[in-house]
């Protein structure tokens, strides 16, 4: 905790500002892991003309340092002065996941980048958060409500808004990214208070869109071979089965206690593919064995568990759906990461929240991270008869 005195008329007080430490130290803790795990992936994998074996370390450190101030500015911003605002924040993140289709280009088949000359940036990583803002400002409060009620009305306006985010990302290709945006909006309709048939009935559509997509030909061939070979591991369907397999493999080598740190096989002899990316977790497994892996994935449930608590804590509706969003977020991307790389999810593209490298994922999950300490550092100490009132927009 932080003390600090403010002056009043009456004399001075002290006021306490609560930090959580848990989850900023973890956070930390976790990315600082990542710059290290990236480091000895890919010393001996480097792109053309690069020599500098700690080249993806400095990108990667680059844009940590750029997460690490956008997420100080942000806890200076007082997040429900945000719930105004929410229309302006949800055109942005759709002009956020427009942007590729117009000035970006293609990557493994998705066109979900953007060159801004000095570095690349995936924009969806970012909308993410701006979609969280603005499905939490939907189901929370609305002004002249006596009590927040989640009906046909709030579930119709945040249905368009996901709907614009995941159509926006497919028309990209990019699968896991949607994939991502549909689970974290479904994690918050189930607990915003919706009647359980608006959660059914989005799952239904949610299968309707699939189907679609696939008959008109948005969830292209090789996304199809990807689910195949994930029910039939013994495919060997072009480089998606062999992908799976030195995954694998990797991970099985490293056994209990792993090859030991930057002495994976697997990992410098460049067999895994992208390794420093959505294979991160096969360098974990094979270098740091079943136990590394099992700490690290007791961190992110950590920072997860810190999520949710936080959103259990917060005096306000749209404060704990903000937190409870970003703890959606890294649940669904560490479970598809680290599912895919095990055989038990399809290979669609995911990073580990904090470790994949990438910078734009980074930055966004500090981005959020931020402001899931703002809703901690805001919330207030209720008396017991103000534990179920709900001040006023």
């Amino acid at each position: 905790m932080i003390d600090y005195t403010a002056k009043t008329l009456n004399g001075t007080q002290k006021r306490t500002i609560r930090f959580d430490f848990i989850l900023l130290f973890t956070v930390l803790a976790l990315s600082g892991f990542g710059l290290l795990i990236i480091y000895s992936a890919t010393r001996y994998s480097l792109p053309g003309g690069v020599a500098d074996p700690a080249y993806f370390l400095k990108r990667q450190a680059y844009s940590f340092g750029a997460g690490i101030l956008m997420f100080a500015a942000l806890l200076f911003v007082d997040y429900k002065k945000l719930k105004r605002w929410w229309p302006l924040i949800f055109v942005a993140g759709a002009i956020l996941n427009l942007s590729p289709l117009l000035v970006g280009y293609e990557v493994h088949y998705t066109r979900s980048w953007i060159d801004l000359g000095f570095t690349s940036i995936q924009p969806s990583e970012i909308a993410k958060i701006f979609m969280v803002v603005s499905v939490a400002a939907v189901f929370s409060k609305w002004k002249g409500e006596k009590e927040n009620r989640v009906g046909m009305k709030k579930v119709a306006l945040s249905l368009l808004i996901i709907s614009v985010c995941t159509g926006l990302v497919l028309l990209q290709s990019d699968f896991g990214s949607s994939l991502v945006f549909l689970m974290t909006y479904m994690g918050l309709l189930f607990i915003s208070g919706a009647n359980l048939l608006y959660t059914l009935g989005f799952m239904g559509a949610g299968a309707g869109m699939v189907f679609y997509g696939i008959r008109s030909g948005i969830i292209m061939q090789y996304q199809l071979d990807r689910v195949l070979v994930m029910l039939r591991p013994d495919l060997q369907i072009g480089d998606i089965g062999y992908n799976l397999h030195q995954s694998k493999l990797a991970i099985g080598s490293g056994g209990i206690w792993g090859q030991g740190l930057f002495l994976g096989r697997q990992t410098n002899l460049n067999y895994v593919p992208e390794h420093q990316t959505d294979f991160i977790f096969s360098v974990v497994g094979e270098e740091l064995g079943f136990v590394g892996s099992f700490i690290v994935i007791l961190v992110i449930a950590a920072v997860i568990w810190r999520c949710f608590s936080i959103a259990y804590q917060a005096t306000d509706r749209f404060g704990s759906l903000i937190a409870a969003g970003m703890g959606f977020i890294i649940l669904s991307q560490m479970i598809i990461n680290i599912g895919m790389t095990i055989g038990i999810m399809p290979i669609i593209g995911i990073p580990l929240p904090f470790l994949s490298y990438g910078g734009s994922s980074l930055v966004g999950l500090l981005m959020g991270m931020a402001l899931v300490e703002t809703v901690y550092m805001r919330r207030e100490v209720r008396k017991f008869h103000q534990i179920a009132y709900e001040e006023f927009d």
